[in-house]
């Protein structure tokens, strides 16, 4: 998993990730590219916070930001899956819903003292990614044929 830190680590707001595969669907593409910038900037505030202390807002307010754009993505996407009658709809929002149930119990979690901000970052770079990944080649992917499909494109 040191290959995913190093990973988080040289992300930057304006940097695609190779890590995760493209489903051609541009919103949803641009929108994990997105994802994986502001998640970037979680796992930098992580790391910088032993030294500073004013990173425990910025920490806050850049998962938030984080969480807000994966509700957002997810929404679009959704709203894609019902425009075109995507037979697996719920098991895709059911991991939407998932995750993002999760993000929100992290913050919360913070918030009440109940986790450490080092607790948090193995969760977002050894389950988070990983999980994201494997959305994107699968549910993200499908969705995106699909709607391709359906919309006269590829077969």
């Amino acid at each position: 998993m040191n290959r995913l830190i190093q990973r988080c680590r040289m992300m930057t707001e304006h940097t695609e990730s190779a890590d995760i595969p493209q489903v051609a669907a541009n919103f949803m593409d641009k929108d994990h590219d997105e994802a994986l910038a502001l998640l970037a900037r979680v796992v930098r505030c992580l790391e910088e916070m032993p030294t500073s202390k004013a990173e425990s807002g910025r920490l806050r307010d850049d998962l938030r930001d984080f969480i807000e754009h994966s509700r957002a993505h997810f929404r679009r996407e959704e709203a894609l899956m019902k425009a075109v009658e995507f037979p697996p709809f719920q098991l895709h929002k059911q991991e939407h819903d998932a995750r993002l149930e999760a993000l929100v119990a992290y913050v919360d979690d913070l918030d009440a003292g109940v986790m450490a901000p080092a607790d948090l970052k193995p969760l977002l770079v050894e389950d988070f990614v990983p999980w994201y990944r494997r959305h994107c080649a699968t549910m993200d992917r499908a969705t995106a044929r699909f709607v391709a499909r359906k919309e006269g494109g590829e077969p």
